[in-house]
């Protein structure tokens, strides 16, 4: 009786690991720039006001006025949004957002921020 037990517990302990290994997670997706252009009105304007164009940093603070499409122009341009957003991200003063951001404001950007701004700045930037 002892050996029929055993048995069947060496039976459901195989069973049991088996369906275990044929488990399989789905394949993660790279998200790319082919799939979708990003504009500053539907993408970024939000991304911006909400981590850049509020008072005491780029809507009256520090350089650039960043209320509208026409006042990051120029940064756009010249390639300083890219370095202080994209290039200089993970230094604590340079990279924008900083570190020192008020409380209640991002002091990073998410992954998906980073891609949707880094799409748009590639394409050119469209409006």
């Amino acid at each position: 009786m002892r050996n029929i037990w055993l048995f069947c517990l060496l039976i459901c302990a195989v069973l049991c690991f088996d369906a275990c290994t044929k488990d399989a997670l789905a394949e993660p997706v790279a998200v790319t720039c082919e799939d979708d252009t990003p504009t500053y009105e539907d993408d970024i304007r939000e991304i911006v006001e909400r981590t850049c164009a509020y008072s005491g940093c780029h809507l009256g603070g520090a350089p650039g006025i960043y209320d509208s499409y026409d006042g990051l122009l120029n940064h756009l341009e010249n390639g300083r949004f890219r370095q202080r957003v994209i290039s200089s991200r993970s230094d604590p003063t340079l990279g924008m957002p900083p570190d020192y951001s008020p409380d209640g404001r991002a002091t990073s950007l998410t992954p998906d921020e980073l891609l949707i701004i880094t799409c748009w700045l590639d394409a050119g930037f469209p409006e």
